[in-house]
């Protein structure tokens, strides 16, 4: 049985034919969504809908490395080193871009530019397999995909690495350069410390194809060795707590005996649809849908329901999995789709993939409430600029990754003694402490307070 088994996965992971296609309408895709994303993302910004978590954090982390000190964040713990957190030491590699331009919207754009980066070797590949008309379509479907448009509408998080890492190394796999696709998707295990794993099952994916077993094997062996060691070793020695405290409450230990477990089964499952159903379940057909179980699991077997849902970044990793697995997919049925049925059976597969992820697209887009109006967006820009550069300040969530870039911000309900405050004047945490000036413009009110003194932050 393990035998057949085996030799089912392998007919199946045989690497594809591609036909010659020409590579600029996969190409002028990605431009255009490479604007599409960055128009979009800054205008959340600049309309103050972005937020300190995670945006503010992250700005955070990278200003401390490009000031060449360990990554540190006063808004999430003024006395935690964020390697301490999560293991993402590739963000780094942003630190000489924001050293030229040190201010949150790098952060923003770069994540732009990594989604629609990985919608070129998608596109290139549905074309070069399916045909440009239906790779074209099955290009604008990935680009408007739920996972994406939910990732960067919720602010800038490390995953932007993995996106068009994984993208880039399954077109290659699925093409048959294995050696390629290891060495592409070799750095996810320093964009975060579960994706070794997903490394691991693109390496068993390899090992099953007899000439490159010894390298899968490796490849397998390294990325849960360097998974385990980011989690037992690496996280634990930055942690204050000594400890990974993703294991505990919230984690993978710890439910509620109150939460309600056949309805939270229920939302698990449809998580799971759900990643599916823009393929319409296509996907099952190819065996890269193996790497979609590393992240599943840490995230169903998790006791924090947000992981559960549909929404945030989570997704954003998986949309790359689900897209290479349909194009596979399709490639698999193709024998089997003759004649006229043939021709009609794919168009409308597109068609209706296309209103699926359209839907998704709206829903992710359209911002929930009336948001942040023109004028509270302006008069909050006056008094952030009328803080001086070094200084401490507190505030509140969509004001912080405008100030994180020049100055040391802690979230106003931590009551910090701060330097200055920056609120709005009817906030419930605000704190009217003894203040030298006091300034309101619009809704918005700033406060500067006698020098305070505040611990030397953590990794500085």
């Amino acid at each position: 049985m393990m035998l057949l088994l085996a030799d089912r996965f392998a007919r199946v992971s045989a690497p594809l034919a591609p036909q010659r296609a020409r590579p600029w309408p996969a190409a002028v895709l990605a431009g255009g969504f490479a604007a599409f994303y960055t128009w979009f993302v800054l205008m959340q910004h600049w309309s103050y809908r972005t937020g300190a978590f995670d945006l503010g954090i992250f700005d955070q982390a990278l200003r401390s490395y490009a000031h060449g000190h360990l990554p540190v964040s006063t808004i999430r713990d003024p006395q935690l080193i964020l390697l301490g957190d999560h293991f993402h030491p590739i963000l780094a590699v942003l630190a000489p871009v924001y050293r030229l331009f040190p201010m949150a919207e790098t952060l923003l754009v770069a994540q732009a530019l990594f989604f629609a980066a990985s919608i070129y070797p998608i596109t290139r590949l549905a074309c070069t397999t399916l045909g440009p008309r239906i790779g074209v379509v099955i290009g604008v479907c990935y680009g408007f995909s739920w996972g994406l448009l939910h990732a960067i509408t919720f602010d800038f998080h490390e995953i932007a690495f993995a996106v068009p890492l994984l993208a880039f190394a399954l077109v290659e796999f699925l093409q048959g350069r294995a050696g390629r696709a290891v060495a592409i998707a070799a750095p996810l295990v320093l964009v975060k410390e579960d994706l070794g794993l997903t490394l691991a099952v693109l390496g068993f994916l390899i090992a099953l194809r007899p000439a490159t077993r010894r390298l899968g094997v490796w490849t397998a062996v390294g990325g849960t060795a360097a998974s385990l060691l980011s989690v037992l070793v690496i996280v634990p020695a930055f942690s204050a707590y000594d400890n990974y405290r993703y294991f505990g409450k919230g984690g993978l230990q710890g439910a509620e005996p109150a939460l309600n477990g056949a309805m939270f089964s229920l939302d698990k499952l449809w998580l799971v649809a759900l990643l599916l159903l823009p393929t319409l379940f296509v996907a099952l057909r190819s065996p890269l849908v193996l790497l979609l179980l590393p992240t599943l699991a840490w995230r169903l077997g998790s006791t924090n329901v947000l992981y559960w849902i549909p929404s945030f970044h989570y997704d954003a990793v998986l949309m790359p999995i689900v897209f290479c697995a349909m194009i596979h997919g399709l490639t698999l049925l193709r024998p089997h789709l003759v004649g006229r049925r043939r021709r009609l059976l794919l168009p409308l597969f597109a068609a209706g993939l296309s209103v699926v992820c359209f839907s998704f697209f709206l829903q992710s887009a359209i911002p929930k409430g009336p948001g942040k109006p023109a004028e509270f967006a302006a008069a909050a820009d006056r008094l952030v600029n009328r803080i001086p550069a070094n200084a401490t300040v507190s505030t509140t969530g969509t004001i912080a990754p405008h100030l994180t870039s020049k100055a040391d911000v802690y979230q106003l309900k931590d009551n910090q003694p701060t330097e200055w405050t920056l609120a709005p004047y009817d906030d419930p945490e605000l704190r009217y402490r003894l203040a030298d000036l006091v300034i309101r413009d619009d809704d918005l009110v700033l406060m500067h307070h006698p020098a305070p003194t505040l611990p030397p932050l953590r990794g500085r």
